[in-house]
């Protein structure tokens, strides 16, 4: 009995290990292969050989408002530029195609020099750029959370 148990029970566990395997959709495999497109140290740190490109038709793409009149944004809810209205608000909200799980961390930037200082708070859903009147403003931002 001894003989026939040990094995079904290697068979049992095996089967289970590949039960759980199976639900992992999707993954980057690491490779001893240095040249590959991504690498990764020893720490797991990432470094990429190329530029960063996040593709919007894979998620939402955020909309822009309050802005003044016809305002615009070309990018995703991780980067881009907002092209603010023709009148001369002071505050502009971006919402984003995704809500994030945590209220992300934003930065901001704007070549305009009559723009004066830009403040900025974020939620889980939008992000709203403060700035003084200034009219078609090109406001570039990157949007990253921790989780």
């Amino acid at each position: 009995m001894r003989r026939i148990l040990a094995p079904i029970l290697l068979i049992l566990g095996l089967s289970i290990g590949l039960v759980y395997a199976q639900n992992v959709t999707k993954s980057v495999q690491l490779s001893q292969d240095p040249s590959g497109p991504i690498g990764f140290d020893s720490l797991l740190n990432t470094y990429f050989q190329g530029h960063i490109l996040i593709t919007p038709s894979v998620r939402p793409v955020p909309t822009v408002g309050t802005c003044g009149t016809t305002p615009t944004v070309a990018g995703t809810d991780v980067a881009g530029k907002i092209t603010t209205g023709s009148s001369g608000t002071t505050a502009c909200t971006l919402t984003f195609g995704t809500a994030f799980v945590t209220a992300p961390s934003c930065q901001m930037s704007t070549t305009v020099t009559n723009a004066g200082p830009l403040f900025l708070a974020t939620t889980t859903t939008t992000a709203v750029f403060n700035y003084a009147s200034a009219t078609s403003l090109v406001i570039s931002y990157i949007c990253m959370s921790s989780s």
